[in-house]
């Protein structure tokens, strides 16, 4: 038995924790900073140089008009009318021309010369081409204009942030430090195990994670403010020249005599800049007695801005915009929840890398201590020695599964890309084939990966199958090509089979009755929180570096993993696993009491909705709506971040109260009733939240005890008997995610979003109650005997 180590230690290792939680909160709060003032920099120059855009495209709109009637552009031209007007506007404008095809002035708009102080600034410049009627480029509306007030209020925003982000960061780091600092002096006074989970190591996860919510909120106010404050007045401006450029098309038609009762293509012009410019609600026309001709009017109340229109330098209509104020509020909105979520996965990732720096050594040393201090405080306490699987597995099998995460925003991307044109498939067919291909041959191996793993050992089926992760996604980096990527994903799913069925067994192996289900619930962990780490720094990589370069960076971490694994995962002597000759035949499995009525029922119908919803259906349906990428990804993290946090404590109160059967008919029962309410209410984002909310709230309570009822079956059979009831629900729970997009996909034209996922959440309820009924037939059987 492993000697216990000392209060000194103990403290040392509080400390690192406490480090590491800072270094990663550290960056996280820094990243945050980075990504709000991009964003309000972003709007900051969108709103600014919207104006100019629009007077480079009305002069060329208005050259391309002049060249159509055979009107040279000379300057002496309507069109140098139109451009001295327009240059009148805006004092930040240095030039204004009309440029040929070889670059040279046709006209040009007198300006006033530039202060004294501007002649030294730099100018930025916009473009506009002039195009005849076979689309060919004639020239250009080319306008120079000072941006100096642009850099000065980008300064003010950079200001406001970064004072906000360093004092949020200070504050947050001493108190940290000085929770440590407590913890540490509790410790040294011997006091009791504090009663939450995780003890010390808990409290301080928990500081570290309500603190760095309050500091990103901070950041976020106080950005919000800034941008509020400095942006708003852009926005006007911009707002005025879209009301200008409505008015001259206003103008011009009633030059021609189009009277104002009778103007058209008011709603269709109204949609179009709605389109470009999302803080514009309604365009509205109206006479200068205050008679609405057109368009949507404003409510009372509204911010509106308004400009005349003007025929023969008399006002005939106005043209009025009511606009959104609130646009702006809804882009920093969406930030700060990307930083919420990068905060959360930070975190996640923090504790992930405290596991790999523990490693077994640190696993058991932490094991004995807290065994020696619940004996000191009279609680029950585990085995010493027992629960180990776990911890020494989670490293290695948390860098793999994010090496295979990592590769998860682009690959079937970068399939449709690199389809050839001569398979005879659809280029969306050939985008999906490599996912296919490698969910039904990780499924298909589990049956005879199950017997392999134990005759070869787990220590070394995971490294081998790292080894062979490492070299397909080294495969597809190397060689750029359709074939080159099939096969490296075919190459890449024997090593993930391999890892998963070894990595699995190695944590049923190394704990007891009384603590699987919690060792299998850091099991799911360390996968689900590779789900949710891997994909941002995956896309990240593609858009940065590209594509094969991403996928070098992901076999770095299943060759990492493989290290990892040879270093820290005990040797096969260190646990007494039976060597079965081989699995049991799959008949001889399913006649085991109650086996096919989990598997069936629970384990199948709950992967299936897992993968028709998550990764087919929801991501169709968000694109059919008219969402980006962004809103899918913050739905699609609802589940993993739901499993994340409920997974442990579900599996805590399976195991104390001994009721793994009814936490997986709960769970399944509370999954399917989820997925049926999204008929009547999957067309917003929120109800879409809420179902996806229940779908990670069920299978939370039901994944971990699942798998430990198979796991104590297994072990109360015979080696051979249970390596086939291991390998059968291997190949039961990854059929059902590989039929699970195939299943959407047939059901999605047929019935529609709501009722396709209302139809597979059925077929999980009436699952989880034929499970059930036969609980109570065995039940009443047993009370019967």
């Amino acid at each position: 038995m492993p000697r216990s180590p000392s209060v000194v230690s103990m403290a040392r290792l509080l400390w690192r924790f406490a480090a590491m939680l800072v270094g990663i909160g550290a960056a996280t709060l820094l990243a945050s900073g980075q990504l709000t003032e991009n964003t309000l920099r972003a709007a900051q120059q969108e709103a600014f140089t919207a104006r100019f855009q629009l007077m480079a495209q009305r002069a060329a709109a208005a050259a391309e008009n002049a060249l159509a009637l055979r009107v040279p552009l000379t300057p002496d031209a309507p069109l140098a009318g139109l451009l001295a007007r327009e240059a009148a506007l805006e004092p930040a404008m240095r030039s204004f021309a009309i440029l040929s095809a070889q670059e040279q002035p046709l006209l040009s708009a007198p300006l006033p010369p530039a202060p004294p102080q501007a002649t030294d600034v730099a100018t930025a410049q916009v473009r506009a081409a002039i195009r005849n009627d076979l689309g060919e480029t004639v020239g250009a509306a080319l306008l120079r204009y000072d941006d100096q007030a642009l850099r000065r209020a980008q300064q003010h925003l950079h200001d406001a942030v970064w004072h906000a982000v360093w004092p949020a960061l200070l504050l947050w780091c001493g108190a940290l430090g000085g929770l440590c600092w407590a913890l540490v002096r509790r410790l040294r006074r011997h006091a009791g195990p504090l009663p939450v989970p995780g003890g010390e190591r808990g409290v301080l996860a928990a500081a570290a994670a309500l603190g760095l919510g309050l500091a990103l909120a901070w950041v976020g106010w106080q950005a919000s403010a800034a941008g509020q404050a400095s942006i708003q007045p852009d926005q006007l401006a911009k707002a005025r020249a879209v009301a200008r450029s409505s008015a001259a098309l206003v103008a011009r038609a009633l030059e021609v005599g189009v009277p104002a009762q009778e103007l058209v293509g008011v709603p269709a012009h109204a949609a179009a800049l709605q389109a470009q410019s999302p803080e514009i609600m309604a365009l509205a026309v109206r006479t200068p007695g205050g008679q609405w001709l057109a368009g949507e009017q404003p409510a009372p109340g509204a911010w509106t801005v308004a400009a005349p229109a003007l025929v023969a330098g008399v006002p005939q209509a106005e043209v009025v915009l009511t606009l959104d104020p609130s646009v702006l509020a809804r882009k920093l909105q969406a930030t700060l929840l990307d930083m919420a979520f990068l905060g959360a996965v930070c975190l996640l990732m923090a504790l992930e890398w405290v596991a790999l720096g523990l490693g077994t050594r640190g696993a058991r040393a932490l094991a004995a201590w807290e065994a020696r201090r619940s004996r000191l405080a009279r609680r029950p306490q585990p085995r010493p020695g027992r629960g180990l699987g776990a911890a020494t597995v989670r490293p290695a099998l948390f860098l793999f599964m994010l090496a295979e995460e990592l590769t998860r925003p682009f690959l079937p991307t970068w399939a449709r890309t690199l389809a050839p044109g001569d398979w005879g498939l659809s280029p969306n067919m050939l985008a999906s084939l490599p996912l296919v291909v490698f969910l039904a041959v990780v499924a298909l191996l589990q049956w005879p990966l199950a017997a392999w793993s134990e005759r070869f050992g787990r220590r070394r089926g995971v490294v081998l199958g790292a080894l062979l992760g490492a070299a397909g996604l080294a495969w597809a980096a190397a060689w750029p090509s359709y074939g080159a990527l099939v096969a490296g994903r075919l190459l890449g799913a024997l090593g993930f089979a391999m890892v998963f069925v070894s990595a699995q067994g190695a944590v049923i192996d190394g704990s007891s009755a009384q603590d699987r289900a919690r060792s299998l619930a850091q099991f799911v962990r360390a996968i689900l929180v590779a789900g949710l780490c891997g994909p941002p720094l995956g896309g990240l990589a593609a858009d940065r570096w590209g594509v094969p370069a991403a996928f070098a960076l992901a076999a770095c971490a299943a060759l990492l993993a493989a290290l990892v694994a040879w270093g820290q995962m005990p040797r096969p002597a260190a646990l007494a696993v039976p060597v079965p000759a081989s699995a049991q035949p799959l008949p001889g499995s399913l006649r085991q009491p109650g086996l096919a009525a989990l598997l069936l029922g629970c384990a199948l119908p709950a992967k299936l909705l897992l993968a028709a919803l998550c990764f087919y259906l929801l991501p169709m349906h968000l694109q059919d709506m008219g969402h980006g990428s962004a809103v899918t990804g913050r739905l699609q993290t609802i589940y993993p971040l739901t499993m994340v946090l409920l997974v442990p404590l579900a599996a805590r109160l399976a195991d104390r109260w001994g009721q793994r059967s009814r936490f997986v008919l709960l769970g399944g029962l509370m999954a399917g009733g989820s997925a049926v309410l999204a008929w009547p209410g999957g067309g917003g984002v929120w109800p879409l939240a809420l179902v996806l909310l229940g779908l990670g709230v069920g299978q939370a309570l039901s994944i971990t005890p699942q798998s430990a009822l198979i796991a104590d079956l297994a072990r109360s059979l015979p080696a051979r008997q249970g390596g086939g009831v291991l390998g059968l629900f291997r190949l039961t729970e990854r059929g059902g995610s590989a039929l699970g997009p195939a299943v959407g996909a047939w059901l999605l034209p047929v019935l529609g979003f709501g009722p396709a996922v209302a139809a597979v959440g059925a077929l999980v309820l009436g699952g989880s109650l034929a499970y059930g009924w036969s609980l109570r037939t065995a039940q009443a059987a047993k009370r019967a005997a």
